[in-house]
C-alpha cells in the first residue's frame, strides 16, 4: 500500500484517504478509508483535519465508499452541545459493524491457516514433503487481512485453547509478526517473507518426541538439549524444499537467538541478529507466555508485556519491545478490563491518541448485570461526555476468575453473523 502524508489543503477529488491525523471515531466519517468524491467531502476533510494519509494505489469507488458518501451527506444536524455526542454514537455503531465484518473475514483466514498447519505437522512427523506453495497462499491472505484491520486480527490471537497450542501458536506468531512488522513500516513483500518464516518457525518441533515436547514437569538438561535442536531441524526441513527465501529461513533458524548472545542454536549477539528475526522472536515469546500449556497457565496480556519489557535489554533490545507495546496496545486488543466505574469490558481497538483509553465493548455494569445489547464505547470520548463516572481502565482481569467465556463471547457476539455457527 503506497501511503503518503498530505496536508488537507493539497487534497483533490478522486484521492483515496486511507488514514486521518486523528482516530476515525473522533471524525464525522463512518468508515476507515474512502475516495473523495465531492467538494463537500473535500471541505469537510479540511474542516476536520490538518493532514491525512492518501493511498495512491486506490482511486476507484466501491460500495463501501458510496455508503460513506451517503453517510456524510446525511450527517445529523444536532444542536452544538449534543451534536458531537450523537455523531460519536452513530459512528461507533458503524465502527462496530465494520469491526465485526473484519473479525469474520479474519476468522475465515485463520481457519484456512489452521487446516494448513495441522496438515503441515502431520507431513513433518511422517517425513513427507511440506507444501510451501500453500504456506505462501495462507500468508498472503494473512497480510491482506491484517494490514486492512490489524485490531481484528490481534483480537483473535487472544482466544486460545491449550489442547491446540502448537498449531494455534504458529498462527498467532505469524499474525503478531505481520502486524508488528507492518507497524514498523515494512512493505507488503517484506511482510510476506516475515509471515512465512513466522508461520513455519516451529516446524522442527514436530521432530521432538511428544514425551519431551509436552512434558508437564521440569525438563532435564538432556531433554532441554533436545528441545534446542528444533530451530536447526526446522531450518533443514524447510531449506530442503528449495523454494523458501533466505529471510524466511533466517527466522526459522534464529528465532531463539538473543542480543546478549545467550540464545541458541548459534549464540549470535547484537547486530548479528536481524530486526526481522528479533521482531518474530518477540511475538513468539509473547504468545507463549500468555498461552495455557500443559506445564503452565498463561499470564494476562498486560503482565506478558511487562515481562517482555523486563527481558528487553538482554533479549531483544528495549526500543523494539517498546514498539511492540505500541503495536498491541498498553491494554492489548482482546484484553478483559475493569473500568474505574466498576464496569467490565473487552478491548476491541486501540486509540492512538489515547493509549490509556482504548475502545471497549461493555459486557457488565458496575452491579454485575449484563449489557444487552452490548455496545462499543470510546473511553476517551465517553470521558468527555460523562464527567460523573470514571471511564479509565482500572486493571486487566482474568476472564476465568469472573466467569466470562471469551470463546463463547466471540462466537455469540462477533463471529456468528446472526445465523452462522462457528468454531473458534
Amino acid at each position: 500500500m503506497a501511503r503518503r502524508r498530505m496536508d488537507v489543503a493539497d487534497l483533490e477529488i478522486g484521492m483515496y484517504v486511507a488514514e486521518l491525523d486523528r482516530p476515525w471515531i473522533d471524525s464525522p466519517f463512518l468508515f476507515q478509508g474512502f475516495v473523495v468524491q465531492t467538494a463537500d467531502e473535500l471541505e469537510l476533510l479540511r474542516e476536520t483535519c490538518r493532514y491525512v494519509y492518501v493511498d495512491d494505489d486506490r482511486r476507484e469507488e466501491d460500495a463501501e465508499d458510496r455508503t460513506i458518501r451517503l453517510s456524510i451527506n446525511m450527517r445529523p444536524q444536532a444542536n452544538p452541545e449534543r451534536g458531537g455526542a450523537e455523531w460519536r454514537r452513530i459512528a461507533m455503531e458503524e465502527r462496530r459493524a465494520g469491526f465485526e465484518r473484519e473479525l469474520q473475514r479474519m476468522h475465515a483466514v485463520r481457519e484456512h491457516a489452521r487446516g494448513y498447519v495441522k496438515n503441515l505437522m502431520q507431513d513433518v512427523r511422517f517425513g513427507r514433503a511440506i507444501d510451501t506453495d500453500r504456506a505462501r497462499q495462507v500468508v498472503t491472505e494473512m497480510v491482506d487481512t491484517i494490514t486492512a484491520q490489524p485490531d481484528a486480527a490481534l483480537w483473535l490471537t487472544q482466544l486460545k485453547q491449550a489442547h491446540e497450542y502448537t498449531a494455534q501458536h504458529s498462527i498467532n506468531v505469524a499474525v503478531l509478526s505481520i502486524a508488528f512488522a507492518a507497524h514498523l513500516g515494512y512493505g507488503p513483500e517484506q511482510l510476506k517473507l516475515i509471515g512465512l518464516g513466522a508461520l513455519l518457525h516451529d516446524v522442527g518441533k514436530m521432530r521432538i518426541p511428544p514425551s519431551i515436547l509436552d512434558k508437564p514437569g521440569r525438563l532435564t538438561a538432556q531433554e532441554f538439549e533436545v528441545i534446542k535442536r528444533h530451530p536447526v531441524e526446522g531450518y533443514e526441513i524447510v531449506k530442503g524444499t528449495g523454494d523458501v527465501p533466505p529471510q524466511s529461513l533466517e527466522i526459522i533458524r534464529y528465532h531463539h537467538e538473543r542480543v546478549s548472545g545467550r540464545g541458541y542454536p548459534d549464540g549470535l549477539r547484537g547486530d548479528q541478529i536481524s530486526t526481522a528475526v528479533l521482531l518474530t522472536a518477540i511475538c513468539d515469546v509473547y504468545d507463549a507466555i500468555t498461552s495455557d500449556r500443559v506445564y503452565h497457565h498463561g499470564i494476562p496480556a498486560d503482565q506478558g508485556l511487562n515481562a517482555m519489557y523486563q527481558m528487553a535489554p538482554s533479549d531483544f533490545g528495549r526500543e523494539l519491545v517498546q514498539e511492540f507495546i505500541k503495536c498491541v496496545g498498553i491494554y492489548p486488543v482482546g484484553s478483559l478490563v475493569e473500568l474505574g466505574n466498576g464496569a467490565i469490558g473487552v478491548v476491541m481497538t486501540r486509540d492512538p491518541l489515547n493509549r490509556l483509553r482504548p475502545v471497549v465493548m461493555l459486557l457488565r455494569d458496575s452491579r454485575g448485570r449484563d449489557y444487552l445489547p452490548r455496545r462499543f464505547v470510546s473511553l476517551a470520548a465517553q470521558a468527555e461526555l460523562d464527567h460523573e463516572r470514571d471511564w479509565t481502565v482500572r486493571r486487566v482481569v482474568d476472564a476465568r476468575q469472573i466467569g466470562i467465556d471469551m470463546h463463547a463471547l466471540a462466537a455469540d457476539e462477533l463471529l456468528s453473523g446472526g445465523h452462522q455457527v462457528v468454531h473458534i
